[in-house]
């Protein structure tokens, strides 16, 4: 307790200052008033009486000193004192002040602006409850080198009913359809999942709900579930739900909107259960083994690790494949690989945005090697004034203290400025993002970025204010014997930034190096042969109602549609031509 109070007396003692040093003054000058009348009694003159005085109280200004250390916190006033030096320090150099925290904002704000991808992308955990419990398999064909070749529907029945590890196997593909409203038609994106999609995923909607068992019985009402995206695109109608659209000859209601969560494996527009699929749900897909269209994922028992799961699928594989050697052949191999949904999620993201990670840090750096020559250059002016203060009782370490924190105060500007640069670069970074992974909605800045910020820029102050710092703790009779406004550098200075210039050159060059590979790469790029005249080149792509193409004589009657629909192109041309 007795602990506790005194540190409540010593915060205490950081208010009121002028009036406990005016009572403390009084006091002390109290003390030494009774010193000197003693003096005087025992025969002393006036001056040796308050000189003895003086002496026995042990100096004046040290006495209270001592005192403010004991009653304040030394440690906490010594750094108000070095920011408010800090402050006028910098306040009258504004040109240096601002090229340093420039320079320094855009070293932070590109780390802080590509690290807010990096962590949104790739490290920040999955959206879905227990998300580390879910696994993508990938069919393989080993010897024919094809690492992910999609299901069929005999397939997923195989693995959902024989294996031993997994609480749930559903399964997805993509397919685009027309979309009828009351006054609008719209090409619509929609993916093709099971039932218990959302319920694998542990996805609540926002809206409404999502599918359920019965949904996906042949002679179920057809109903669809909004993204996120899709909705807030048509408007955003909170009574959106209940509403009915045509597709495929069939009346959809919709039943609910997704949250906004990326979506897996790709991004889509609606979702339709499988019964909603002309061609997921016909004979052929359901009893073909051969007509591989749709990607797996399942959740792990609780408890089971992915080696155990792993396993378990390898037997399943391998029963598979000695069952149906029709279809497996030896010579193309068959086996199957699972892998974390997060891996999955940004297997193609992952290398791209380390190495913008690893250039980045590198542009960061060169910044501290600038800056620090700029310190260098700065501390020529004021060798004196640190040689002065040196004299007058600063210790080596107080003057380097008073160095870092200007370096700080300027490396936490710098980076609050980079972070303000940072948010106009956000829709580019989720833009870039997007291209490799559907994750790139959830790049922003966060707690976790504004504290890498943070770190970045008091590491930035350490690294850039240091070696300066150091090297300013010069003997004090030699910095005091140069003479006013003749200093020069030392050779150790002179060393240090040399060396800091190497490192500056070399990181550039290394830079340029990487810059000049990846503009040569694109160039030759661009300049390959398609084997073909690319100009006024135009493509076409269809998507017909599949509910009129759901006999066996499909692949020719969709020739014939492609050719049809190509006869009137040609026609068309003709006679806009001979007009």
């Amino acid at each position: 307790m007795r602990e506790i109070r005194a540190w409540f007396l010593r915060l205490g003692g950081l208010f009121h200052k002028e009036r406990r040093d005016a009572e403390l003054a009084a006091e002390i000058e109290s003390h030494l008033q009774m010193h000197i009348e003693d003096n005087l009694r025992s025969g002393m003159s006036p001056e040796e009486a308050r000189r003895h005085a003086v002496i026995k109280l042990g100096g004046i200004e040290s006495t209270k000193e001592d005192y403010r250390d004991r009653r304040g916190l030394p440690l906490l006033e010594t750094l108000m004192q070095d920011l408010r030096f800090g402050f006028r320090s910098l306040r009258k150099n504004p040109g240096f002040s601002a090229m340093v925290i420039v320079t320094l904002a855009l070293g932070i704000g590109v780390n802080t602006a590509i690290f807010s991808a990096v962590y949104g992308v790739l490290l920040r955990p999955l959206p879905y409850q227990d998300g580390g419990r879910l696994v993508v398999p990938h069919q393989q064909a080993t010897q024919a080198h094809v690492s992910n070749v999609l299901f069929s529907a005999p397939e997923i029945a195989d693995y959902r009913e024989n294996n031993h590890t997994l609480d749930a196997v559903v399964e997805y593909h993509s397919m685009d359809f027309l979309l009828l409203g009351n006054d609008s038609a719209e090409r619509v994106k929609s993916g093709v999942v099971s039932a218990n999609f959302f319920d694998v995923l542990r996805v609540r909607p926002l809206l409404g709900r999502t599918f359920v068992a019965g949904d996906d019985s042949p002679n179920a009402d057809a109903v669809i579930v909004l993204s996120y995206n899709y909705w807030r695109r048509q408007g955003g109608d909170p009574n959106i739900v209940g509403k009915v659209f045509h597709m495929n000859d069939r009346t959809h209601t919709v039943i609910g909107v997704l949250a906004p969560i990326p979506q897996y494996p790709e991004e889509n527009d609606i979702y339709v259960p499988i019964s909603a699929c002309p061609a997921r749900s016909s004979a052929k897909v359901i009893g073909d083994r051969s007509m591989h269209m749709m990607t797996v994922f399942a959740r792990m028992k609780s408890g089971v690790p992915l080696t155990t799961a792993q396993a378990d699928l390898n037997t399943v594989a391998s029963q598979i494949a000695q069952h149906n050697p029709e279809f497996y052949s030896k010579e193309d191999g068959y086996a199957l690989a699972a892998a974390p949904l997060k891996q999955d999620l940004t297997r193609r993201a992952q290398s791209t945005l380390l190495v913008l990670l690893g250039a980045a840090g590198f542009v960061l750096l060169i910044a501290c090697a600038n800056v620090a020559n700029l310190l260098l250059a700065r501390l020529l002016r004021r060798e004196r004034e640190l040689a002065v203060r040196g004299a007058l009782g600063a210790s080596r370490s107080r003057l380097v203290r008073q160095l870092l924190t200007e370096t700080t105060v300027l490396s936490l500007t710098g980076g609050a400025l980079g972070l303000a640069l940072t948010y106009p670069t956000l829709a580019l970074l989720v833009r870039f993002a997007a291209r490799f992974t559907t994750r790139a909605n959830e790049v922003r800045v966060d707690p976790v970025v504004l504290l890498f910020t943070l770190s970045v820029s008091l590491a930035s102050g350490m690294l850039f204010g240091f070696l300066p710092a150091l090297s300013s703790s010069r003997q004090v009779s030699d910095a005091l014997k140069q003479g006013s406004g003749q200093s020069t550098t030392s050779m150790g200075r002179q060393r240090l930034r040399a060396g800091l210039v190497l490192v500056q050159v070399a990181v550039s060059f290394i830079l340029l190096i990487g810059a000049g590979l990846m503009i040569g790469s694109f160039i030759k790029l661009a300049n390959v042969d398609p084997g073909f005249s690319p100009d006024r080149v135009l493509t076409l792509n269809l998507s017909p109602n599949y509910n009129r193409y759901r006999t066996d004589q499909q692949p020719k009657q969709m020739l014939a549609l492609a050719d049809n629909v190509l006869r009137s192109i040609r026609n068309t041309l003709a006679s806009t031509l001979r007009r």
